[in-house]
C-alpha cells in the first residue's frame, strides 16, 4: 500500500523503482501494459482519473518504463485541474501476456490548489 497526496492543478509526475527478488531492477521498457485509474471509492462505477497504456480512450493518465526498474506515472496540469480536491482511492496494474499483477494501491489525495 502506498498512499499518495497531490494538488489539483499541478503536474502529476511519480517515479518508482521496482526490482525482483534478488534486488535486481526489474526490465519495464517493454512486455508490460500498465493501467491505473482513480474512483471515489473501490465500489464506485466510474473512474475520476483513468489511464491505460493499451486504450488512447483512456489516457489521463501517462506511462513510462525503462530497463533499470524506473516506471514514471505523469497526469498532466491540465487534466489535474479538473480534480477536485479530496480523498479518493487507486490502484496500478500491469497485464503481462495472461498474467495481471497489481503493484500499488491506495489513497489518492488531491489538495485544493490556491493560485489560479
Amino acid at each position: 500500500r502506498v498512499d499518495i497526496t497531490t494538488r489539483r492543478g499541478d503536474t502529476f509526475n511519480l517515479e518508482l523503482t521496482f526490482k525482483d527478488e534478488a534486488g535486481d531492477p526489474i526490465d519495464l521498457s517493454s512486455g508490460y501494459e500498465w493501467m491505473m485509474q482513480v474512483r471515489e471509492s473501490d465500489t464506485s462505477s466510474a473512474a475520476i482519473l483513468d489511464g491505460d497504456s493499451n486504450d488512447d480512450l483512456a489516457a489521463d493518465i501517462g506511462f513510462t518504463g525503462d530497463n533499470n526498474g524506473l516506471l514514471t506515472i505523469t497526469i498532466s496540469a491540465a487534466v489535474m485541474a479538473g480534480i477536485e480536491g479530496g480523498i479518493y482511492v487507486y490502484d496500478l496494474q500491469s497485464s503481462q501476456g495472461a498474467v495481471v499483477t497489481t503493484w500499488m494501491y491506495g489513497i489518492f489525495k488531491v489538495n485544493e490548489d490556491v493560485s489560479e
